[in-house]
């Protein structure tokens, strides 16, 4: 192949310029020159300019009628780009403007886009019809010559990139290289582009635009007053309810409830309609334990365990749910360990894959949790609504702003961050990740087992002769490889699962409840309706919590054992 240069326009190394080396089909194998160093890369067609004066078919076998839908689809996207790009040119003219009042700017920019819209249409409608009369009957290479000849009409979103560049050269910004080099060798990052100072106006002129509309929507849905007598209200009554909540749970499950419980009971009495409508947009409401709050005496049908309320098939004792989430069985759990103390909030999915993860937080940090992922899939990827000018975009945006002003009035005030920036700031910490949690036992439930006494060797991968299962520190998220043997194990054999239980029961009857605890929790977890693992997990959870003396979480899993064939998990009278 003769040496040929080729423009790249799209990808990671747009505006750089490259030596075409061979050419595959629709791929191309490209060199170019990166800080003084060649280097080869590989390329698509359409990422390099003027793609049709490239030797070779763009297939193997050309298909006339293929190529010429693929031009078609291409122009209409094109149109579609188009329309975008002529709306931004609105903040791309005002880049470097003296400032004004961005919300006001944000109208002007809404004004204008249905004109844009309208145009833009039409341009599409009539390139469209001219397509099909003087492109669509022509063979493919002549269609494919055609197109790239007309840009302007019929690629017209890169045509007006192309246009927009001429005239503002310095539009992207450093090029890919200069970037590098400045990544490299130090020295004061470059300034923001034309383009960059364009989305920023762009942002600042829509988040004003909003917070002023969430105001005046605020207003209408939920006053001052209204706030100040709700929450008071909440207060007196949730405190009105604590002493027999407790009194009730102490007696039944063995639990002491935590005060994040009670925060959370006041915030849901705290939500004016419109708060409990961006509460069940998020699919969340209260459950299980929830239930008793506003009738402490209520009691169960006849002839059911009170403990079994809210408990999943899944569920193992330390699990005490307390919300529900919607989708394929979701719920939470406050989460207790020692049989008395909470110790965080654990969750997971009863008719789907996932663990319950290692407990952490509170009720009101779970549905933060949830709230800032829904507002990041309500988010563009700059932050601002996904759809501006979508109401059903818009309205479910006000109506969780809201709830998280509630919530933050009562818990996690403190953090700033929104949607995926939220999770970001507030994820696991790497040690955490890596090794995992010092004091937990690896199980199959992803929960972890706190056994007590258990020593970890030096590193993270297996405990000292507690157990007879090599088990690591349990991590956040589940080891496919642990899970997947230990699984098959349990599941495949009988006779050496049968072995197992009696070695753990041994262990647990000579002082060393570890391997018991654990591997009850497993075969709990995976019992699947089948009979005899129920039976072995529920000798092996109740014998091994006893000898830790949570005698209380014996009393469950075996209340559990006696009802886990019931068809449903609402067992209150009423429900």
């Amino acid at each position: 192949m003769e040496r040929l240069s080729v423009k790249i326009v799209e990808g990671p190394f747009a505006g750089l310029d490259a030596e075409l080396v061979a050419v595959d089909g629709p791929r191309l194998t490209a060199r170019l020159s990166i800080l003084d160093r060649e280097t080869t890369i590989e390329l698509h067609r359409d990422q390099v300019e003027r793609p049709e004066d490239l030797p070779g078919p763009w297939h193997e076998e050309e298909d006339d009628e293929r190529v010429r839908a693929e031009l078609r689809e291409r122009t209409v996207a094109q149109y579609d780009d188009l329309a975008h790009i002529e709306k931004f040119g609105f903040f791309l003219e005002r880049a470097d403007l003296p400032g004004q009042d961005p919300a006001q700017e944000w109208d002007a920019y809404l004004a204008l886009c249905p004109e844009v819209d309208a145009g833009v249409r039409r341009r599409k409608a009539a390139a469209l019809a001219a397509f099909d009369q003087e492109i669509a009957p022509l063979p493919a290479a002549e269609a494919r010559r055609r197109v790239a000849a007309d840009p302007v009409r019929w690629l017209p979103a890169e045509a007006a990139m192309k246009e927009r560049r001429s005239r503002c050269p310095g539009l992207d910004g450093p090029t890919p290289e200069e970037r590098l080099r400045a990544a490299i060798f130090g020295g004061p990052d470059p300034a923001p582009s034309v383009w960059e100072r364009a989305h920023h106006r762009r942002a600042t002129a829509r988040s004003a635009a909003e917070l002023r509309d969430y105001a005046a929507w605020k207003a209408a849905n939920r006053s001052p007053d209204e706030h100040e007598r709700l929450r008071s209200a909440a207060a007196a009554q949730a405190e009105r309810e604590r002493a027999a909540i407790e009194a009730r749970v102490t007696r039944d499950w063995g639990f002491r409830l935590p005060d994040s419980i009670f925060r959370f009971r006041t915030f849901l009495l705290s939500l004016c309609p419109a708060g409990k409508q961006a509460l069940y947009d998020l699919e969340l409401s209260p459950f299980g334990i929830m239930d008793l709050f506003g009738d402490p005496h209520r009691r169960c049908r006849d002839g059911i365990d009170v403990r079994v309320h809210g408990r999943y098939y899944r569920d193992p004792p330390e699990f005490l749910t307390f919300m529900h989430g919607g989708t394929d069985g979701l719920h939470f759990g406050l989460w207790y360990d020692d049989g008395r103390t909470c110790t965080g909030v654990a969750s997971y999915y009863n008719n789907d894959g996932g663990g319950v993860g290692l407990p952490s937080g509170t009720p009101l940090e779970a549905v933060r949790d949830r709230l800032e992922w829904r507002w990041r899939d309500l988010s563009s990827e700059d932050g601002d609504p996904a759809d501006p000018l979508d109401p059903d975009v818009v309205v479910p945006r006000h109506r969780l702003r809201l709830l998280r002003e509630v919530l933050t009035t009562f818990e996690t005030g403190d953090r700033d961050e929104h949607g995926e920036d939220y999770h970001d700031a507030r994820g696991h910490s790497p040690e955490l990740l890596e090794h995992g949690d010092p004091d937990r036992l690896q199980t199959l439930d992803g929960g972890g087992a706190l056994a007590g006494g258990s020593t970890l060797i030096e590193g993270d991968t297996a405990i000292t002769g507690d157990t007879t299962i090599e088990r690591g520190r349990q991590r956040p998220w589940d080891d496919y490889d642990f899970c997947t043997t230990l699984r098959k194990e349990l599941t495949g054999d009988p006779a050496a699962r049968a072995a197992r239980v009696a070695e753990a029961l041994r262990r647990c009857a000579a002082g060393s409840p570890a391997d018991a605890l654990a591997l009850g929790r497993d075969l709990h977890w995976i019992s699947a309706g089948d009979p005899a693992r129920e039976a072995q997990a529920n000798e092996l959870l109740t014998t091994a919590s006893r000898a830790l003396g949570r005698d209380n979480l014996a009393a469950i899993a075996e209340a559990h054992h006696r009802h886990r064939d019931l068809p449903q998990v609402h067992v209150l009278e009423g429900t």
